[in-house]
């Protein structure tokens, strides 16, 4: 059995620091958690008008179940390149930014009641058996802030909390962290939730934790800003992580490595060091190349597009990326289904061959 615990800054992977003893470019890679953000894992649609729109090109048809086969028969390679980390939500990511889709897509792995879906729980419980199985850790994200616009309230979101921790501590598996909304700032500007409000988040951590001891917490905001704050954790929510969480979306390395310093100086943080983890940024490799320096375990973020230029920071809103624009095997990106799981790109290849580098893993 794979079991992830944290001690100080650093994670331990059965009883033993993750990368133990490996340093590169004279830093200290030990205890690091490099990741993909591969949130549509587990992802379907119910809604009929949309469904077609993720069709696989070779049968005309969406098919979830294959979606998370496919996921799972990825893992291997990506684990031989020295990754040992994904990110998965119960309400995926945005697939596809484009209005009439993205406003009319479901992929909500709980009832508007909240009520924890049987075929998300059965493809997410694959989905941690094969990467146990791997020696791999699985960051569980439930709440994405287009699907909470169809939860019922509040009660229905705590039901679903609830249900989903009880779902995870009853799998008897210890390769979890949990991740318990995606960029809580974007959840509070877009649903009337107040329950995700930075300063409450720490509220919900510990109702959680008190009822489910045995998992890890923490919660992400968008792209971390020092100047206005937007996407920063403040000091409680710090202290109640047991990992803190940061995207690096539309930052540049200095604005990153100034999100990070903000962090690492705070009162919070020097009192009680943890890890920190960049779950979500952008196949930008000079913001990988910034986090890890600086002791922070970075996830690799491809919404994918047809067409993909050589730019990483260049914006993929207005570039929807629609099922025939391109064979199967260069289709680009890990969020915007069908999904080739494969390391076929050249964003792709560029983050895994280095990751590989970094870590001494056996497919560099």
């Amino acid at each position: 059995m794979t079991e992830i615990s944290i001690h100080g800054t650093d994670f331990y992977i059965n009883d033993k620091p993750t990368y133990a003893e490996r340093r590169f470019e004279g830093h200290r890679i030990e205890g690091m958690l490099f990741n993909v953000r591969a949130v549509q894992a587990i992802f379907d649609d119910a809604n009929p008008e949309t469904r077609a729109q993720w069709a696989y090109p070779d049968t005309g048809e969406w098919d979830p179940d294959r979606n998370t086969d496919e996921f799972c028969d990825a893992l291997a390679e990506w684990a031989d390149h020295g990754i040992l980390a994904f990110t998965v939500n119960l309400q995926g990511g945005g697939p596809l930014y484009v209005p009439e889709i993205y406003r009319a897509y479901d992929n909500n792995g709980f009832t508007p009641q909240g009520e924890l879906k049987p075929a998300y729980a059965a493809r997410l419980e694959k989905v941690l058996a094969r990467a146990d199985a791997l020696g791999m850790v699985a960051i569980v994200g439930m709440f994405y802030w287009m699907m909470l616009l169809r939860m019922e309230d509040q009660a229905a979101i705590w039901r679903a909390a609830h249900q989903t921790c009880e779902f995870l501590a009853g799998t008897g598996r210890r390769n979890i962290l949990v991740e318990i909304a995606n960029e809580i700032d974007v959840v509070v500007d877009n649903t009337p939730y107040d329950i995700f409000r930075p300063e409450r988040q720490p509220e919900m951590i510990a109702a959680l934790r008190n009822a489910y001891p045995e998992l890890l917490y923490s919660t992400s905001g968008g792209g971390a800003e020092v100047a206005t704050g937007r996407g920063m954790p403040p000091a409680s929510l710090v202290r109640a992580d047991d990992y803190v969480l940061l995207h690096g979306n539309g930052l540049r390395p200095p604005e990153l490595i100034a999100a990070l310093d903000t962090v690492h100086n705070m009162e919070a943080y020097r009192i009680a060091p943890k890890p920190v983890v960049i779950n979500e940024d952008s196949p930008a490799m000079p913001n990988f190349e910034a986090a890890w320096r600086k002791g922070v375990s970075w996830g690799y973020y491809d919404q994918g597009w047809h067409g993909q230029g050589d730019d990483p920071w260049e914006s993929y809103v207005p570039r929807p990326r629609y099922r025939d624009d391109a064979p199967w095997e260069q289709l680009s990106g890990f969020q915007t289904p069908p999904v080739n799981w494969g390391i076929n790109t050249p964003f792709k290849r560029a983050f895994f061959e280095r990751v590989a580098e970094i870590t001494g893993a056996s497919a560099g």
